[in-house]
């Protein structure tokens, strides 16, 4: 499945960050709600060297329509305020 989603610009893993507060990850998980994004898994890292104080990373794996959805979904990551690490 994962190879076929890749091949047809569906298949997006992402990394942002977040602040460390309640209701920041549902925030993020709204705006894929109202993109019509499918999540297929979510890695909330809280601790790291990387990491201020205060931070937390998110990497989300997510299925979209296609390669416009996906870019789409990119600049509307953006606009909300998530710097936005495509790893896939």
């Amino acid at each position: 499945m994962r190879r076929g989603l890749t091949r047809a610009g569906r298949y997006l893993v992402v990394r942002t960050h977040l602040p460390d507060r309640p209701g920041e990850l549902m925030k993020l998980l709204a705006l894929f709600a109202g993109e019509r994004v499918n999540v297929l898994s979510v890695e909330h890292q809280r601790e790291g060297m990387e990491l201020p104080v205060g931070e937390t990373a998110v990497e989300l794996t997510l299925a979209t329509r296609d390669e416009g959805h996906r870019a789409a979904l990119l600049e509307t990551m953006a606009c909300w305020g998530y710097a936005v690490e495509p790893l896939h």
